[in-house]
């Protein structure tokens, strides 16, 4: 799945952990699936946070 936004792929991640938090009876098919989806939410959002950084670090540089 690809996300538009850092803010949709921290929605997933709240979903997929709110799932793991309140799902009792999740099959092993099931805890793998949210876990790769999860994972990959997570991937996004911190590429996501770290090109914002090194843009936030490039600006100040060319302000300096």
């Amino acid at each position: 799945m690809e996300y538009e936004s850092f803010e949709s792929a921290l929605e997933e991640l709240k979903k997929i952990v709110g799932i793991f938090e309140n799902k009792k009876d999740l099959t092993l098919d099931d805890l793998l699936e949210y876990y790769e989806k999860g994972m990959k939410a997570y991937a996004f959002c911190m590429k996501k946070l770290d090109d914002t950084q090194k843009k936030i670090r490039i600006i100040d540089e060319s302000m300096s």
